[in-house]
């Protein structure tokens, strides 16, 4: 008589993909992380005004903003410095606490996950600061000078579009 074989159960395919594509994405924050860190320490003083704009999740539209509503935006979110440097270093505990969670054996994918979730929030949380001191700025900002602003930026995401191709 032969003995039944054991049989793992199927993991459904959308579930599969949903976990591949919440990787990918995790996986890009991580990079982004990870560069950030290799500019500069998110636990250290934040170098320049760039640094700040990067920090706060602003990449090309804190670019195409002019010096001066970029300088009034870090401003406005350096009124609360040591919240943006808390958050910076929550970013990078996060980060540590998922490279411990892959090194694990056996892997923990729950963890890792964990990780990744904080990871985002913190990010997310950078992310905020930035959107709303951006919104407040282009409040004051007269009708011509959003014009201007939106044209370059524009021009900075077609001439980004074009790299691409």
């Amino acid at each position: 008589m032969t003995e039944p074989t054991q049989t793992k159960p199927r993991t459904r395919r959308g579930i599969k993909i949903a976990l591949g594509l919440s990787l990918a994405i995790n996986l890009l924050i991580l990079g982004a992380i990870g560069g950030a860190m290799l500019n500069g320490r998110p636990d250290g003083p934040i170098r320049d005004r760039f640094d700040m704009v990067r920090t706060l999740g602003l990449g090309p539209i804190g670019r195409a903003l002019d010096r001066e509503d970029r300088n009034q935006i870090i401003a406005r979110v350096g009124q609360n410095r040591e919240d943006v440097r808390a958050e910076r270093e929550a970013l990078l505990a996060a980060t540590l606490d998922f490279v411990t969670s892959v090194e694990r054996d056996p892997f923990d994918p729950e963890a890792s996950a964990a990780a990744l979730a904080m990871q985002r929030d913190h990010v997310r949380g950078l992310q905020q600061r930035g959107h709303g001191a951006l919104i407040e700025q282009l409040e004051q900002m007269s009708p011509a000078a959003r014009a201007e602003f939106a044209e370059r930026l524009r021009r900075s995401i077609r001439r980004h579009d074009s790299d691409r191709r």
